[in-house]
């Protein structure tokens, strides 16, 4: 099993690998799951908190067979008062955001018997890195 430094080497080379910026403020989180890596930058803009978050290849995925990113944003609720607003929670699909709600179920959907269309967007939700090959790795 891959770990973070001989996956990345040096601590903050991972950011340049994403396929869009991450601040240089982001708090970075490295973990080393079930037989994979997993890298999490959090930082907080204009009201949301963002989640960018790169993996190696998941052993277990049968779909997304690379290192790939995926960005999530929350904007939190208000449940009271005349300014009440729902939480609302999102991904990035290509340049749009679409409710993480509908990300999920598509995930579920595509675990029995994916389209080759479910494919294409389960793909598209998990962009590769801009490089796919660490040390380390076995492909």
């Amino acid at each position: 099993m891959s770990t973070f430094k001989n996956v990345f080497g040096a601590a903050s080379s991972s950011r340049n690998l994403a396929p869009w910026p991450i601040p240089r403020y982001a708090a970075v989180q490295r973990q080393t799951k079930n037989g994979y890596v997993q890298v999490k930058y959090t930082w907080v803009a204009a009201g949301w908190h963002y989640e960018a978050r790169w993996h190696s290849r998941v052993p277990t995925a049968q779909i997304i067979t690379y290192p790939s990113w995926q960005l999530n944003r929350v904007h939190p609720g208000k449940g009271y008062g005349k300014d009440a607003a729902p939480r609302m929670a999102q991904t990035l699909v290509g340049d749009q955001w679409i409710a993480t709600s509908r990300i999920r179920y598509l995930i579920q959907q595509a675990a029995n018997n994916p389209t080759p269309a479910a494919q294409s967007f389960l793909r598209a939700v998990h962009p590769p890195a801009v490089v796919t090959y660490f040390p380390g790795n076995n492909h």
